[in-house]
């Protein structure tokens, strides 16, 4: 199962930590500053309100949000009460400094400051200063914890009551309607985000799609609008609002080049091509972003390899192409870029490649990139240097954090990957403040960093130690191992915990309590109807958990029916509308997966050649090779494409498909013979390509299948979860698992 989007854009980053499946490729964009008119009974020209929208990336990156609406909210302005007249400069200056704070990521100073001013420390504020003050004590709010996001909405709720609404029901007052749809997303309100913004960009919701995708002029809403899509699936929304708005904007500024407005309209564009780009990524459409992003310094795809790699007067686009590159597999060309940027070269020594460059976002994509070409020397000395650290320094100096997270947590991914297991822990208990020889209840108590808390719950599920894994996911949704299901399947509304539980339980195999958790999530009841259990919830991460959870429960038609509303289709639709790609690659490929499991492969194929067109997906084009892998046509259509990883896996999937058969077919001299073909392939992969968790895990089959002891087979299963922590959520085919059973099981009563 796979839960949750690809990192990338929808990674979580509200600790400020980046791990391996979250990379950082972009430095931190900002929105322009809307216009802002203060209000009449104002007395002077206030400084002008960042919008709510130009906040720090991370605010944006928040992609794991409970999608539940909070029911209850306490009242939590600050009252103003009497206080010592200040001048109105001193006022002023208390506000710059307050939003300054804000902007730096000092959210606690910020809010600190923000309640000082609103308590009349340096004067009392008027109508506009109170309501730029609640504005910025709201966003400071909104990016710490729930309970502190609850109170934010709870301030915006109580202050929109002094303005007045327009006839859309948005609220006059500046900023404060497009603020508190940022706080309904953080609390997982998408529905009431959603409709707050529509009426901020003038739509009605049941406008057509042309209507909802027409940009409004303003732009910060039209913005939030399409990442807030993204958030919950409506890719194709998103991505249509986002090309409109590229539009409009690049032709006002091909139309007034000289408008006072110029710099705004540049801000504005330069948001909206990095927010489509980071869209692109999504969707598997690799070659789109990385055509916009060469676009953007004047390069072409089609230039020399040296041109490419140049590196330009744009670090957030360079750092882009870096990632997306990565998505492409073209890892030595992301590896030249960063090397150019770090001002190195490729035949430099060791010691000079693994200089840090004092730029964390370039040395980090550096370490990742490395990862990804299993250069894991690299990437530990790289790392260790950013620590302050020496390869020769001792177990103890090694295992100490150096303080930032991002580098101390990436470290010890990099020793997970290197099968340093030992070390591994140390450093993430160290990262917690515990150690080794703890008790239980002592290593499960939780560290105030949700990153190293998630990091060390995967590494005891890695390591088999699933109960220490579980009770330290309980303590962060604050519930007891012995409590009745009823309370352990009650969300903690922190999206990304809550799926991992759901996860964590699909690999126990207790598939009820997922299954609960998720309904629960949903809003939905097991005992609902079978059309209000596959009706989506608005959580496109909810609804795909969900459906891939079914997958694995073998209920095919409520997996099939729920793809299908999330992708808009009806099962009663004709056969072309059924295989259109639906916008979305992951509903797409599960829905094909479904097909090929109930036995419908002429339509999983037809949907994946049609997706393949569509997103220019690699996973894509692997799906179509393995879909009649161990069938009579394989070798034919193979022989169309081109040697890579790809192929070299959907051959050893081919060979190994077909020693099973042959092998159940009581023929296990041939079987044995195509098993030695499926190892030679998945090896070859291994020597000529990059490694990936597929291909160590196709080597895992192959040579348990073949007899080899259960320490060998299973190191390379330890290799492929190391490599790809979320490899155990994705469901193979029952089909696969049925046929590899009966095999094995075949096998072992010839023994006997």
């Amino acid at each position: 199962m796979s839960y949750g989007p690809t990192p990338s854009t929808s990674a979580p980053a509200s600790s400020g930590t980046e791990t391996s499946q979250s990379p950082q490729y972009c430095a931190p964009v900002s929105y322009a500053d809307a216009a802002k008119k203060p209000p009449s009974t104002s007395n002077r020209q206030a400084k002008p309100l960042n919008p709510p929208t130009q906040l720090p990336e991370g605010v944006r990156q928040h992609s794991n949000r409970p999608s539940r609406q909070a029911t209850a909210y306490q009242s939590s302005t600050p009252r103003t009460f009497q206080a010592k007249t200040c001048p109105p400069e001193a006022l002023k200056k208390a506000i710059d400094s307050a939003f300054a704070m804000l902007n730096n990521q000092n959210f606690t100073a910020a809010e600190k400051a923000f309640r000082a001013i609103l308590n009349g420390k340096h004067g009392i504020p008027n109508r506009f200063d109170k309501q730029e003050a609640t504005i910025g004590l709201a966003r400071s709010l909104n990016e710490q914890t729930r309970e502190k996001q609850i109170e934010a909405c709870s301030i915006l709720e109580e202050l929109r009551l002094d303005g007045k609404l327009n006839r859309f029901g948005a609220s006059t007052i500046s900023h404060l309607d497009l603020c508190l749809s940022l706080c309904e997303e953080a609390l997982g309100r998408y529905l009431d985000a959603e409709t707050r913004l529509l009426r901020l960009r003038k739509k009605m919701r049941d406008a057509n799609e042309r209507v909802l995708c027409e940009p409004s002029h303003y732009y910060a809403a039209d913005i939030s609008n399409a990442r807030l899509w993204q958030l919950m699936g409506k890719y194709t929304l998103a991505e249509t609002l986002l090309l409109n708005l590229k539009t409009e904007l690049t032709k006002n500024l091909q139309s007034k080049p000289y408008s006072p407005a110029i710099s705004k309209l540049r801000k504005y564009l330069d948001t909206v091509n990095m927010t489509l780009m980071r869209l692109w990524q999504l969707m598997d459409k690799h070659q789109k972003a990385e055509l916009l992003m060469l676009g953007i310094i004047g390069k072409h795809p089609d230039d020399d390899e040296d041109v490419l790699c140049r590196r330009s007067d744009r670090k957030d686009v360079d750092l882009a192409l870096t990632f997306i590159w990565r998505g492409l597999g073209k890892r030595g060309r992301a590896e030249k870029l960063l090397l150019n940027m770090s001002r190195k070269h490729p035949d430099d020594s060791e010691e000079i490649l693994c200089r840090p460059t004092g730029h964390r976002a370039i040395d980090m994509a550096l370490v990742r990139t490395w990862e990804e070409m299993d250069k894991l020397e690299l990437a530990e000395k790289l790392l260790l240097n950013m620590s302050g650290k020496r390869p020769g320094d001792s177990e103890e100096e090694l295992c100490k954090p150096c303080g930032h997270h991002d580098i101390d947590l990436s470290l010890a991914l990099v020793w997970q990957r290197k099968y340093k297991y030992i070390r591994t822990e140390k450093l993430l208990l160290n990262m917690s403040g515990k150690h080794p020889g703890d008790g239980e209840e002592a290593l499960c108590k939780l560290s105030e960093n949700r990153e190293i808390n998630l990091a060390l719950v995967r590494f005891w599920e890695l390591k088999g130690k699933y109960e220490l894994a579980e009770k330290l996911l309980l303590n962060m949704s604050r519930k007891h191992p012995g409590a009745s299901d009823e309370i352990l399947c009650k969300p903690c509304w922190q999206l990304e915990i809550d799926l991992t539980l759901v996860r964590h339980w699909g690999i126990s195999g207790k598939y009820h309590l997922s299954e609960r958790l998720l309904l629960n999530m949903s809003g939905k009841d097991p005992h609902d109807s079978e059309e209000i259990l596959c009706k989506p919830c608005g959580n496109h991460d909810i609804d795909l958990a969900l459906a891939m959870l079914w997958e694995m429960m073998d209920k095919p038609e409520q997996t099939e029916r729920l793809l299908l509303n999330m992708g808009g289709k009806q099962p009663g639709d004709d056969e072309d509308s059924l295989c259109k790609p639906s916008g979305n690659h992951e509903i797409d490929l599960t829905l094909a997966r479904c097909w090929e499991n109930t036995g419908k492969f002429g339509r999983a194929k037809r949907l994946l050649e049609r997706g393949c067109e569509f997103y220019h997906s690699i996973e894509f084009e692997l799906s179509i090779l393995k879909l009649p892998t161990g069938q009579e046509g394989f070798m034919e259509m193979i022989s169309r494409y081109p040697e890579s990883a790809n192929t070299l896996l959907a051959n050893s999937v081919h060979y190994f498909s077909l020693a099973c058969e042959q092998i159940i077919q009581d023929d296990p001299e041939s079987g044995q013979d195509n098993l030695h073909k499926a190892l030679e392939f998945v090896e070859s992969a291994l020597k000529k390509y990059p490694p990936s968790a597929g291909a160590f895990s196709q080597k895992a089959h192959c040579l348990r299948m073949l007899g080899k002891s259960e320490q060998e087979w299973r190191e390379w299963f330890d290799r492929a979860r190391a490599f790809d922590f979320r490899r155990a959520q994705r469901a193979k085919t029952h089909f696969w698992r049925n046929r590899e059973a009966a095999a094995l099981q075949k096998l072992s009563n010839l023994k006997e």
